[in-house]
């Protein structure tokens, strides 16, 4: 039980620290590949949100040297969904999003 609150814990803690500033002053290399499968991120329910960021910078990003971002996806899908009254859904890939 207490490994998994720790783990709880360390995964909500992550949760709230993507919405940090981000500041890169060196390289940046992100890098997804699905090859034969899929990623999927739903959110079903009112009011329900779904936020998905593969080999992205999400917040107030600031890069200061090189970035590079890939996704690749072969015979396979990405998928961000959100069913039901008043959801959002946001999908970034590749991509630096913020101010």
């Amino acid at each position: 039980m207490k490994k998994f609150l720790a783990v709880l814990v360390s995964v909500s803690a992550m949760a709230m620290s993507a919405q940090a500033e981000v500041k890169i002053k060196g390289n940046n290399d992100q890098k997804v590949t699905v090859k034969n499968g899929a990623v999927a991120n739903m959110a079903i329910g009112a009011g329900a949100t779904a936020k998905q960021n593969l080999a992205s910078n999400k917040g107030n990003v600031n890069i200061g040297g090189n970035n590079k971002q890939e996704v690749s996806v072969t015979n396979g899908a990405v998928a961000n969904m959100a069913i039901g009254a008043m959801t959002k859904a946001e999908q970034n890939l590749a991509s630096n999003d913020g101010k």
